[in-house]
C-alpha cells in the first residue's frame, strides 16, 4: 500500500519542477526524473543549454550536466558535473528525515505515533560550530549575539535568517548558478518531504551564553529562515519576550514565576518586553525574580 501511495504522488509530481527557467537558453534548471534510467537524456530533454541538475526523489540521487549544444552535429550534448558537497549533503538531509517518516508504521486510528506531523530535519547550531557541524558555517558577523539581541533588532533577526537559510541550502559557493539550483532543489525536496511529514526544517541555536533561539525553514520560505516566535529562551531557561507576548493565544504560556541568573538578565528582560508594551513594575534594582500573570487580556508582571 505504501509503494503504490508513493508511486501515486511521484506521478502527480511535475516533471521538472522548475520548468519555466530550464527551457532559457544558458539559464541553470532543476530537472525532475523519478526512477530515472538515463538521467543524462533528462538533462538533454529540456531543450537548452547551461548547468542542469536532475533529481530523482525516489531513489535520492542527483546528476549534475552541463549541456551545450553541438552546431556541427546539430544535437544536444551533455557532460557530466560534480555537485558540490554542501548540496548534496543539504538533500540528503531533508531526504533522510523523508524516509524515515515514511516507514513509520500508520497507527490504526489517529496520527503517526512517534513522530509530529511536519517535523522534519532538527538542525543544532552553535556560533563556535566545531568542524562546521552539519556541513553549515555559522554567520561570522553574528557569532558575538544572544536570542535578545535577534529579538530585539528586527534586521539581525532578518539577515541572520537569511544566511541561515543559504548555508542550508548548500546556496554558499562562487558558482551563481549552483547556488540558484540549490536553492530551488531545497523547496523542491521541502515540497516533497511535507508529503510525509518532514516538509519543515527546524534549526535551534544555543548561543555562547546559552540563551537558545530556533528558526525554520519551510518550502515557502527557502530564501530566509522564519524566526519562530515563542521559541527563544534565555541561559536559565526563561521565555524571551518577542511578539508571542501579545498574541491572545500564546500570551498566557509567559504566565507564572520567574527566576534569573543575575540582575542584568533580569533587566534584559525587562527591556524586550517593553518593546512590545508589557512593563515589568515594583522590585530592586539587583532582585532576580518576577512573577508575571494574564487576566485573559493582558500579560502583567511584577519584579521581586
Amino acid at each position: 500500500m505504501k509503494k503504490m501511495l508513493i508511486a501515486a504522488v511521484l506521478f502527480m509530481l511535475p516533471v521538472s519542477w522548475n520548468a519555466s527557467k530550464a527551457q532559457e537558453p544558458g539559464k541553470p534548471g532543476l530537472v525532475q526524473c523519478n526512477g530515472c534510467i538515463f538521467p543524462r537524456q533528462a538533462a538533454i530533454n529540456t531543450g537548452s543549454s547551461g548547468l542542469k541538475l536532475v533529481v530523482d526523489f525516489s531513489t535520492a540521487k542527483l546528476y549534475g550536466f552541463q549541456v551545450e549544444y553541438d552546431w556541427e552535429t546539430r544535437r544536444w550534448l551533455a557532460f557530466p558535473q560534480q555537485v558540490p558537497e554542501p548540496i548534496t549533503t543539504a538533500f540528503h538531509r531533508i531526504m533522510d528525515a523523508t524516509s524515515a517518516a515514511a516507514l513509520e508504521p500508520e497507527a490504526k486510528t489517529g496520527p503517526r505515533q512517534g513522530r509530529e506531523r511536519n517535523g522534519g530535519p532538527l538542525v543544532m547550531l552553535h556560533p563556535d560550530n566545531p568542524g562546521n557541524a552539519n556541513n553549515i558555517r555559522f554567520p561570522d558577523a553574528y557569532k558575538g549575539l544572544n536570542a535578545y539581541d535577534i529579538v530585539d533588532s528586527a534586521t539581525s533577526r532578518s539577515r541572520l535568517g537569511q544566511n541561515l537559510a543559504l548555508e542550508l541550502a548548500g546556496a554558499t559557493g562562487n558558482n551563481p548558478n549552483w547556488n540558484s539550483i540549490a536553492l530551488t532543489l531545497q523547496q523542491a525536496a521541502l515540497t516533497f518531504g511535507s508529503i510525509y511529514g518532514s516538509g519543515t526544517i527546524t534549526i535551534r541555536i544555543t548561543w555562547r551564553d546559552g540563551s537558545t533561539t530556533t528558526y525554520t525553514v519551510t518550502a515557502e520560505n527557502v530564501g530566509e529562515a522564519k524566526y519562530s516566535q515563542g521559541q527563544s529562551r534565555d541561559a536559565t531557561g526563561n521565555m524571551v519576550p518577542d511578539q508571542s507576548i501579545v498574541e491572545p493565544a500564546t500570551a498566557p504560556r509567559y504566565a507564572g514565576a520567574y527566576y534569573f541568573g543575575d540582575a542584568n538578565d533580569r533587566a534584559r528582560w525587562t527591556r524586550s518586553a517593553s518593546h512590545f508594551g508589557v512593563p515589568v513594575t515594583g522590585g530592586s534594582s539587583t532582585g532576580r525574580r518576577m512573577s508575571c500573570s494574564w487576566d485573559g487580556k493582558t500579560i502583567t508582571c511584577q519584579a521581586m
